[in-house]
């Protein structure tokens, strides 16, 4: 999951990987300090990343993986991401397009999980919270932003094993 300075060709500010393995998600998030560490990050995640790992995103082959893309082009870095990928968001779009108000991430949560985020910042304020923090030095804006990527790859991790499940059972 990705937080950026906003739409394409922006930096990305923070990078986040949940992997599962038995039963236990393990969280992974690069928050740059500044953007002179955007490329370090970049290549860190590349290095995180297993040849044979499966990227599972929410979005992300509109978003996610066209962004970084665009990110690794950007500092001449080679753009392919190898790794084979599924997006939830079409899956979810053909399990829940009837019964949902729609399939956004957090009213997915909400309807199937039960969880309501408390004070989250929306994704089109992460900017501005970035922004107040390279200007004041202050790390508090930056909490919120690493607490809601943070959710959303609990949450993506989620969604995906009850969508296998679902789909598995005929359901």
């Amino acid at each position: 999951d990705l937080e950026t300075m906003g739409f394409f060709q922006r930096p990305i500010i923070l990078f986040g990987i949940a992997t599962v393995d038995h039963n236990a998600i393990r969280i992974s998030q690069f928050l740059l300090r500044d953007m002179a560490e955007e490329l370090p990050a970049l290549i860190a995640l590349r290095t995180e990343l297993d040849d044979d790992a499966v990227l599972v995103t929410f979005n992300g082959k509109t978003f996610d993986i066209p962004y970084l893309r665009g990110r690794y082009a950007f500092y001449g870095e080679p753009p392919e991401m190898k790794n084979p990928h599924f997006d939830i968001l079409h899956t979810a779009r053909r399990q829940w397009k009837h019964v949902m108000p729609d399939c956004r991430l957090t009213t997915l949560e909400n309807r199937l999980f039960g969880i309501a985020r408390e004070g989250d910042v929306p994704s089109s304020m992460v900017p501005e919270f970035y922004a107040t923090y390279l200007a004041t030095g202050n790390a508090g804006p930056l909490v919120p932003i690493v607490a809601h990527n943070r959710q959303d790859l609990v949450t993506l991790a989620r969604l995906f094993f009850h969508l296998r499940e679902a789909l598995f059972a005929g359901g």
